[in-house]
């Protein structure tokens, strides 16, 4: 079994250790050993967990282990209230999934819940363990309207919340009709609550897996949606892609967000959960997953490149991608698995390794201000 975070400092082992949901009891053996260590930098341990949205994948793990007594009392104060806190918030945002998903169900719409918000609900041991910002929907741009008709109509608003004021400005018709064409999404939905853990609701409606602009790949979104199973019993129903066509979406959104020049300057690019979904999802629905029709569909839609990419680094770090998957897919020319800015048309290549920059912030002044210069003035025009 590869092993590579081994070079790792202790702190950083940790993260990655506890970012995945079942562990042999090796692994349970190297939290114990790293926990108990005196010059543990709980500081380090604290930043790197936030940033990556671990901290309550390892509240969790140190619970189950009953290795609690060998944290620092003020730190686990911390881990305790942030766990409650995302129960919370977690659980209110199942609650009005399934409502908007009971909406849309009886009006014969399928629009499959994406990424965190299934993720949390469906794969991580329990809900609170994968922290998300929103609800991103899959929808056919034909259901757009009528599915914003109905969110509408339960209090969301297309528009910009400011954050010091707590108020929705709403948006412009031109500044929906710019969001929509110039991205993956319609503008997000918005609803303010009375909850101060979950002050405002946000929903995303994607009708693209991939991005606008240069993408040189083209999915049919509509096919994924077709394919899509409504699940749950009444008051609880809702709607996901099948086990490929998830893994599928994950591949194009990790690898978007991995290497386009606005995610790495606002410091999203590499953040371990992304990479943790993978062996989440693999370890709850794996022998549920078709590899000869994943296969086959990513070559279908011309994606060797983009499910490679994702695959290999879910794989670099956890060891969790049959090998006759990542042989069927493999690049001839892997030096792209270290380039970023491919909107530019003129990739550039990292100088620091995959951990250094997983773990390392300052990797986002590599980016050349020119560069930096394209990407703002496209999403300034785009709010006008």
């Amino acid at each position: 079994m590869k092993k590579n975070y081994l070079t790792l400092i202790a702190e950083h082992q940790l993260i990655i250790i506890c970012s995945r949901m079942n562990l042999s009891e090796d692994e349970k053996q190297q939290i114990a050993d790293i926990i108990k260590t005196p010059t543990l930098d709980w500081a380090e341990v604290l930043y790197q967990a936030l940033s990556h949205r671990i901290l309550n994948m390892i509240y969790f793990h140190l619970k189950s282990m009953k290795l609690l007594g060998f944290v620092e009392e003020e730190i686990l104060k911390l881990m305790h209230y942030h766990s409650q806190v995302y129960l919370i918030r977690n659980n209110m945002y199942k609650e009005e999934l399934y409502s908007i998903s009971a909406a849309l169900i009886r009006e014969g719409i399928k629009a499959p819940v994406l990424k965190g918000s299934y993720l949390a609900c469906y794969a991580y041991p329990t809900i609170e363990t994968r922290t998300f910002n929103d609800i991103d929907l899959l929808v056919k741009i034909s259901d757009g309207q009528k599915i914003l008709e109905i969110l509408e109509s339960s209090g969301y608003i297309q528009g910009d919340y400011d954050l010091n004021t707590f108020e929705i400005t709403p948006a412009s018709r031109k500044q929906k009709i710019m969001h929509q064409m110039s991205t993956h999404e319609f503008l997000e939905c918005l609803k303010p609550s009375n909850n101060p853990f979950v002050p405002l609701l946000q929903l995303d409606l994607n009708h693209d897996i991939l991005w606008k602009g240069n993408c040189a790949y083209l999915v049919d979104s509509s096919e994924l949606i077709d394919r899509a199973i409504i699940i749950g019993d009444d008051g609880q129903k809702t709607c996901r892609l099948s086990h490929e066509d998830f893994l599928l979406q994950l591949c194009c959104h990790l690898y978007k967000e991995a290497v386009m020049i606005n995610w790495i300057h606002d410091l999203r690019d590499l953040k371990l959960y992304k990479f943790a979904d993978f062996a989440v999802y693999l370890d709850k629905f794996g022998e549920n997953v078709r590899w000869d029709i994943f296969v086959k569909q990513v070559q279908d839609y011309s994606l060797q490149k983009i499910a490679y990419f994702a695959l290999y680094y879910a794989d670099y770090i956890y060891d969790v991608i049959p090998q006759h998957v990542l042989a069927s897919l493999e690049q001839e020319d892997k030096a792209y698995l270290n380039q970023y800015a491919i909107e530019t048309g003129t990739p550039q290549t990292w100088s620091m390794d995959f951990f250094t920059r997983l773990f390392n912030s300052k990797h986002k002044l590599e980016i050349d201000q020119e560069l930096m210069k394209t990407k703002d003035a496209f999403w300034n025009q785009r709010m006008i």
